[in-house]
């Protein structure tokens, strides 16, 4: 009876080995060969960049014409005055505005 139980126990172990044995050849086979993607899925890459340089060229064609219709330079710079333009309140509205927060005030 031992010996059955033993010829059990190393029948179990080998076939384990030989599992062990199996992965192993089949991850080492994986990485030799690389997978290749699917005709569909190139063509669908390719479409995909297609489309997105057409809305970027057709974009960029648009936003061209509207600048020229409203007379607007986004891709220009503007010479600008060194010096600054100050702003000035007229007296009269300067010394309501006072009048107007002393009668709050009082």
């Amino acid at each position: 009876m031992a010996d059955l139980a033993a010829d059990m126990a190393t029948a179990r172990l080998d076939q384990k080995d030989a599992e062990e044995a199996w992965i192993a050849k089949y991850r080492n086979a994986l990485k030799e060969v690389p997978v290749r993607p699917s005709h569909s899925a190139i063509f669908r890459e390719a479409l995909n960049r297609a489309q997105g340089l057409i809305v970027s060229r057709i974009s960029g064609i648009l936003a061209r014409s509207l600048d020229a219709s409203f007379g607007t330079n986004h891709g220009k710079r503007s010479v600008q005055s060194s010096k600054p333009i100050p702003v000035s309140q007229p007296p009269a509205t300067r010394n309501r505005n006072l009048a107007e927060s002393n009668v709050k005030v009082a």
